[in-house]
C-alpha cells in the first residue's frame, strides 16, 4: 500500500513535529507506522528519505 500526495504531506508534518521534538527517536535511522503503512526513516539535516512500505518505494520529504 502507497501513501498518496495529502498523506505524504502529513506523514512529513508527523516527522518534523512529533518525531523530530521525542526523544524515543534519538537516532537518525527508524521505522514508524503511518496510516497502516510501516515506513523505514532516515533522517538527514534537510530531508527525510523514507522507504514507504518496501524499499523500491522511495520518497524525500522537506525537513522544514
Amino acid at each position: 500500500m502507497l501513501l498518496n500526495n495529502t498523506e505524504l504531506s502529513a506523514l512529513a508534518d508527523y516527522l518534523v513535529c512529533e518525531i523530530d521534538c521525542s526523544a524515543e527517536y534519538e537516532d537518525d535511522q527508524f521505522a514508524v507506522t503511518f496510516s497502516g503503512v510501516r515506513c523505514y526513516v532516515e533522517r538527514y539535516r534537510d530531508e527525510f528519505r523514507v522507504e514507504v512500505g518496501h524499499e523500491d518505494d522511495v520518497v524525500f520529504l522537506p525537513r522544514i
